[in-house]
This record gives structure tokens, sequence and C-alpha cells, in this order.
């Protein structure tokens, strides 16, 4: 049979297809790390994003209404428990008072100085009557010590007791007195307005509301800066330690 050179190359591509196919098809060989086996803790690791944050803030906020003044302290100064003043409140200016108000007011004021004067005759009639039973307790008295004339221990007991009754009411009316005049005070402090000077040194103990620091650490944010009227309740600061940290991860 003659070959020929089609034959040849029709052949050459059947045997390169043919092993294609095969090698194709054989096993690959898998690139494997290796190590020697021994044995030791597990130890898994995982990455991820997180913020660190101060553990406990505090939330300094006004204990009461007033005009809050204006505080030094910056964001990051530091605070002294205990030491350091953060808040300082002065009390508000009482309120307008309207023409009916007033004259209500104006009226009570003039009837408690007339339950004053009221009180103060009660107490002088009641002094009175206790120094009328004192001279017929030591008039019975004396004549107790007379042989030549007869005075029943029991008036003599009567006349004791009466002193004692008296003085009680005297006692009394001094108390009565006592509470009208607070009850004046009372009434002409609500007549004050606004329009009355109030002459408060701020150095005074008994100026304003101090609030101190609850915590040493550092100011973290300050909500109010500029003097201003507030209610109570409004946060003022907040205070916390930079030292006292905590990771905050957040994981699937």
């Amino acid at each position: 049979m003659k070959i020929t050179l089609v034959r040849v190359v029709w052949l050459l591509m059947a045997v390169l297809v043919v092993g294609s196919g095969i090698y194709a098809f054989l096993p690959v060989p898998v690139l494997v790390d290796t190590a020697p086996v021994s044995r030791g803790a597990m130890e898994v690791t995982v990455s991820e994003e997180g913020r660190t944050r101060i553990r406990e803030v505090y939330q300094v906020s006004a204990p009461v209404a007033g005009k809050l003044l204006r505080s030094s302290l910056e964001e990051g100064d530091y605070v002294e428990l205990g030491e350091t003043v953060v808040v300082t409140i002065q009390p508000g200016d009482p309120t307008l008072l309207d023409l009916r108000t007033r004259q209500e007011l104006e009226a009570t004021v003039a009837a408690a100085e007339a339950a004053v004067a009221l009180a103060e005759a009660q107490v002088l009639r009641a002094q009175s009557e206790l120094r009328f039973a004192q001279s017929e307790f030591e008039r019975a008295e004396t004549l107790s010590e007379n042989e030549n004339l007869t005075v029943s221990q029991s008036e003599l007991e009567r006349a004791q007791m009466t002193v004692e009754m008296h003085a009680a009411e005297v006692a009394s009316a001094r108390a009565n007195l006592e509470l009208k005049r607070q009850e004046l005070a009372s009434a002409r402090a609500r007549l004050s307005g606004p329009e009355v000077v109030r002459t408060l040194d701020e150095t005074a103990e008994q100026c304003c509301v101090r609030v101190y620091a609850p915590v040493s650490g550092q100011v973290l944010e300050v909500h109010t800066e500029s003097e201003q009227y507030i209610a109570a309740g409004t946060p003022v600061m907040e205070i916390g330690d930079p030292r006292d940290l905590e990771i905050v991860v957040d994981h699937l």
C-alpha cells in the first residue's frame, strides 16, 4: 500500500487529538502546605474594624431651674471628684405681676398686718391676766402664812393653777404672734416682682446652687456654654475618665 502525504498528516492529527484528550483526563497533582505535626493550643484570629469609647460617661444636669452662669470649663479640662465646681445656677427673678394679682397680694399683706396687730394685742392681754393671777397667788400665799387668817389649801392650789393656765395662754399667744409675723413675711415676699433690686453676692455660699464633679476625669462635651435660664433636668455637660476605655466591635 502506498502511503501518501495526506494520510500521514491526518494520522498525525488523529494522534494529537487522542493524546490531548487523554492528557486532559489525567489527574492533576494538588499543591499543599506541609508542616510537622505537634501538640499545642489552637488559636483563631478575627480581624474586624471597631471603635474605642469611655466605659462610664457621667452626664451632669441642672438640679433646679434658674439662671445658669457661664462656666470656665472647656472640653478636655480635668475635674476632681467633689472638688471642682462644674455647674453654677443662680435663682431666677420673680415673674411680673399684673394689676389684679398685685391688688390681691396687697390685700393679703394688709390682712396679715392686721392679724399681727391682733396677735400682739392678745399677747398683751394674756400677759396682763398672768400678772393679775400671779398677784392673786402671792396674796393667797401671804394669807396662808398668817396664823390669824385662814386660807384653805384648795384655794391656794386653785390660785397656783390659775397662774399656770395664764402662763400657758401667754406662751400660746406668743406662738400665734410669731405665726402671724411669718405669714406677713410670706405675703410680702409674694408681692415682690422683678423690679425689686436684688443684691446677691455671687461669692457667698447661699447665693447659688453649685454642682460638683461626680467623678474625676475630663470634660468630654459641654452642652450649654452661654449664660441662660434653664429648666430642672437640663443636660449641661458630660464627664468621663479617658483612661477607662473599652473596645466595641460588631461581629456577625
